[in-house]
């Protein structure tokens, strides 16, 4: 019933030759069939012919008495009942095909040692009916009982040994593959840097030269996305020869179960452990719905890690028409349920009682690829075992980057922004107004209602449908043009532009594409595609655009800068056909040419500020601060008095000045380092640590107008770029004189 065979692999030629060895039972084998063979494989350095002979040695008799070396051994299994067993209980077995007349099993026969108490239950099963005579499985019995006693007689021993190693939460390597029972639940050590992650394992692979391997290659999936996608995704990792004994929880991956060996670690903890990951991978597939806004606070996945503190949008279907690419989708596979149903040898009714209805089902038959937008919800050991990451747009930097699920929030817009920003009321009323007015019917728009405008082939022919949808009205006679609203802020810099475009992002509850020159490009024939790309996302995600320092693609053409020329036309036909809202701001207004002049829907004028207002800039950081440090700062009175002095308001700050390191950052640093502290410990903020700003910036700027010969302002008249004077008074200070501007007027 069991056969014993030689098979000689020549390292040189990659060809095998066989020696028959010896055969027990002969004659029950010819009546049952053979059940088993054992493959004995031994490597040789003879070259072997294709014919399987060795002539220059003496044919294949010579071979097995010249220097060799074991190789990996293996059984097949020709019992139909034995294989037919198998099919039966094992739910999960990658690495051995079960759909065969046989089924080969290498050394040391790990699927007989992972499921020996269920073919144990299945054979003792079979002993409470007699089979018929025309039964197929009327010697399955007795064949999986040889089967098992061999596996027993060669590994039994040290399996035991191992397994009580893992009752103590200790592993050896030789014995190391006797952890990974295809699919079951490891924590995997994916980046290497000890962050372990859930996933399932496929298989383990190795090889055996002397009875001995030095590396285990182990294969393992988890559920991650790509596009609308969900599916499994393939890993794969090694492990190296160590010596002795390991603790489990310190291999690069290992089975769910051994983490209440971990330091400091019970079973409760797992538990709750694995609850964690459950809630978290929830989150996860929520995510890979649709378009969906988000504030992150966390950090990248990918390596070097980076902290993002910024609004994010989510977007599966967006990021695959990406131009500018930089992350790779994940490989998602079709399937990775275990082909090993029954076939069904025998039709009686014992084997359908005893065997076929109790047989196994495929372990993972519902992890199949799909579309997440058409499943709403999976199991608990789908979410446990989701990606910890998500493709997102991060909009501080403009890029997209895997960012771990844990730093996702629901988005907090602070509507009470605008009342900081240092503008005439009747202007932020306006542009209050009109953005709301504007965004009033639009929406972010969903994967679901993009896929409304695809074509059915099989609904070419009918007549199309009229749309009736109240849109805002434009004046503009061409459909599709005009259907945006652009603002201009300009003025002199540190005046607080680009702070009311925030201002009204937050308000209206809208992320903010802020673009820049590096965004959009210098070169004429991309500056027009890149547009439009940008604007096509701004529009798919309801977002406010805002090009920063737009007059580098604003100045006035000349007609011998042909490429100058080429760069304003570009930007210029792709503000014709966006739709939504667009601010540019400026320093530099005097250079503008003519034709975006005429395109400019509200433009509002910034004049500098005055004492009043530079007075109620201090204030909102002072009683920022407060909010945000009151535990551990305070200002003194003898602060904020200084910062009404003469001398300050002398140097004229503007609100990035008093904001950033010539003053009020450098203020606090400084007050942190020195550590003067009240009684209750709270470090004082003392009007020294802003003088200390002060004297260095009206040197700077000392020096600046002996630079340039003159004052930024007149240097920035007599080049034609703005006019700063513009709504002051002639006693200068920011005061305004009789039927002047004020500050956010617009004309």
């Amino acid at each position: 019933l069991v056969n014993y065979r030689t098979e000689y692999y020549s390292l040189i030629t990659g060809v095998t030759a066989n020696w028959d060895g010896s055969r027990s039972d002969k004659n029950a084998a010819n009546e049952e069939g053979l059940v088993m063979e054992y493959v004995d494989v031994r490597n040789t350095q003879l070259p072997i012919s294709r014919n399987g002979d060795a002539a220059s040695q003496g044919g294949n008799k010579g071979l097995h008495v010249n220097s060799h070396s074991k190789g990996h051994s293996y059984i097949t299994i020709f019992s139909p009942a034995v294989n037919e067993a198998l099919r039966c209980v094992v739910d999960y077995y990658p690495s051995v095909d079960l759909s065969g007349n046989t089924i080969k099993v290498k050394e040391p026969f790990a699927i007989f040692v992972f499921y020996e108490r269920e073919l144990t239950e299945y054979r003792n099963r079979l002993l409470t009916e007699t089979p018929d005579d025309s039964c197929a499985n009327k010697y399955a019995h007795k064949h999986i009982g040889i089967v098992q006693d061999f596996v027993r007689s060669r590994v039994q021993k040290i399996v035991d040994a191992e397994r009580e190693r893992h009752a103590r939460g200790f592993a050896t390597f030789d014995m190391l593959w006797l952890l990974y029972k295809p699919g079951c639940d490891v924590y995997y050590d994916v980046s290497e840097v000890i962050e372990h992650e859930p996933y399932v394992l496929k298989d383990v692979d190795f090889y055996l030269a002397n009875g001995v391997t030095n590396e285990y290659k182990l294969s393992c999936w988890n559920m991650d996305a790509a596009g609308t996608w969900v599916g499994p995704s393939p890993d794969s990792f090694e492990i190296r020869r160590f010596a002795g004994e390991i603790e489990i929880v310190k291999l690069r991956a290992y089975p769910c179960e051994f983490l209440k060996f971990a330091k400091g670690v019970t079973e409760e903890d797992a538990l709750k452990i694995r609850e964690h990951f459950i809630s978290r991978g929830k989150k996860w597939y929520q995510l890979t719905k649709g378009r969906q806004c988000h504030d992150f606070e966390g950090f990248t996945t990918s390596f070097p890690r980076r902290k993002y503190t910024s609004l994010v949008m989510v977007d599966r279907i967006g990021y695959n028409w990406w131009s500018h690419k930089k992350l790779t989708n994940p490989t998602i596979e079709d399937s990775v349920a275990h082909t090993c149903s029954p076939l069904v040898i025998c039709s009686c009714d014992r084997c359908g009682r005893l065997i076929y209805q109790r047989a196994v089902k495929p372990k993972f038959s519902g992890y199949s690829k799909f579309d997440a937008d058409t499943v709403n919800e999976l199991t608990e050991h789908h979410y446990f075992i989701c990606e910890n990451a998500v493709q997102a747009f991060v909009f501080r930097t403009r890029s997209w980057e895997y960012l771990h699920i844990n730093g996702f929030r629901p988005p907090v817009f602070n509507k009470t922004l605008f009342d900081n920003l240092v503008l005439k009321e009747s202007t932020k009323e306006m542009i209050k107004n009109l953005t709301e007015m504007y965004i009033r019917d639009s929406t972010i728009q969903s994967s679901q209602e993009e896929s409304q405008y695809a074509i059915d082939i099989t609904k070419i022919l009918q007549p199309a449908k009229p749309v009736q949808k109240q849109a805002t009205w434009s004046a503009d006679y061409v459909q599709g043009k005009g259907d945006c609203l652009i603002f201009l802020f300009h003025g002199k810099p540190g005046v607080g532009k680009t702070y009311t475009a925030e201002c009204i992002a937050e308000h209206t509850s809208r992320p903010l594409l802020t673009l820049t020159c590096a965004d959009i490009g210098v070169k004429p024939d991309e500056i027009e595609s890149s547009l439009l790309q940008w604007f096509k996302v701004a529009q798919d995600w309801g977002a406010l655009v805002l090009i920063d320092e737009a007059d580098i693609y604003m100045e006035e053409r000349q007609t011998q800068d042909l490429e100058r020329n080429h760069v304003v036309a570009g930007f210029l036909r792709a503000l014709e056909y966006f739709r939504g809202i667009l601010f540019l701001t400026t320093n530099r207004v005097g250079t503008f040419d003519e034709a975006f002049i005429s395109r400019i829907h509200v433009p509002v004028y910034y004049a500098e500020f005055d004492d009043e207002q530079r007075a109620r800039i201090w204030d909102r950081f002072f009683e920022k601060l407060e909010e945000d440090r009151e535990a551990t700062m305070r200002i003194l009175q003898s602060t904020k008095d200084y910062t009404q002095s003469q001398e300050l308001q002398d140097l004229e700050w503007n609100g990035r000045e008093i904001r950033n390191g010539e003053s009020f950052q450098v203020a606090v640093a400084l007050a942190e380092a020195q550590g003067h502290k009240d009684k209750a410990g709270r470090v004082l903020i003392k009007p020294e640590h802003i003088k200390a700003s002060v004297s260095m910036s009206g040197e700077f700027k000392n020096y600046l107008e002996h630079v340039h010969r003159a004052p930024q302002k007149k240097k920035a008249a007599m080049m034609g770029l703005r006019y700063d004077a513009y709504g002051v008074s002639p006693g200068g200070k920011g005061g305004r004189s009789q039927g002047e501007r004020e500050d956010g007027d617009t004309y």
